[in-house]
């Protein structure tokens, strides 16, 4: 039965850290892919976690696999996504275009993707306190004043990263920041991202940054929405 795939049914599907409890819960997304570890309170692992989910809510199909996949973005790294590009509507059209880049005819930025990535990946819709400032690297700065999410120092897998410090010589560009969503952490303390308009221009990138510069030369802080 070790490394059966299940998927989630339905949106806001909670996965527990124990059968008993909701404390810590995260909410999850119809197509979710699970792996089976044990049953009838079914112990699973998404990506590297375990945890529990009810069995009614599981099953061994993806639920429309096909119509999901095709309504997701197809990023490639070092690929550019202007305002027209397929993979910048699809993805505004998942957000409602929260940030206005599909009014503003603007090419794909890095707070939009990754709040794309928030919304697909852990199924949350990210509550704004506010409507404008809300610039990469002061994500951090807003959801703490808000008292909304946790914010910290150190990273984990699926969080978004704020960079603060460190993206250019100009300093009217570090201080507009930039911000990416973290793919995995590693045991010597790096991090992979995913993020777009980095370094220009709406472009798509993945890259896996030293524990020593997120932590000095970025100044990272991370905003936790799980």
């Amino acid at each position: 039965m070790n490394n059966k795939k299940l998927y989630i049914k339905e949106n806001g599907v909670r996965f527990r850290r124990s059968p008993e409890t909701t404390e810590g819960a995260k909410s999850l997304s119809q197509g979710e892919e699970l792996e089976f570890i044990d049953g009838p309170w079914v112990k699973v692992k998404l990506g590297n976690e375990e945890g529990w989910v009810h069995g009614d809510y599981l099953t061994e199909t993806n639920p429309g696999g096909e119509k999901i996949a095709s309504d997701l973005p197809n990023f490639v790294t070092g690929q550019t996504n202007l305002a027209d590009n397929p993979n910048t509507i699809k993805l505004r059209k998942i957000i409602n275009d929260e940030f206005g880049g599909g009014r503003d005819r603007d090419y794909l930025n890095c707070t939009e993707y990754t709040q794309y990535r928030v919304k697909t990946k852990l199924g949350t819709d990210i509550k704004w306190p506010v409507k404008s400032g809300r610039n990469g690297g002061k994500w951090w700065k807003i959801f703490q004043d808000a008292g909304l999410y946790k914010i910290f120092t150190e990273p984990k897998p699926n969080c978004a990263m704020c960079f603060t410090a460190g993206i250019s010589i100009d300093p009217k560009i570090n201080e507009i920041g930039h911000i990416a969503f973290v793919e995995a952490v590693f045991a010597d303390g790096s991090v992979k991202v995913s993020e777009a308009n980095w370094p220009r221009d709406g472009i798509y990138n993945e890259r896996q940054i030293s524990k020593s510069d997120w932590q000095n030369k970025y100044k990272a802080q991370f905003v936790y929405f799980s």
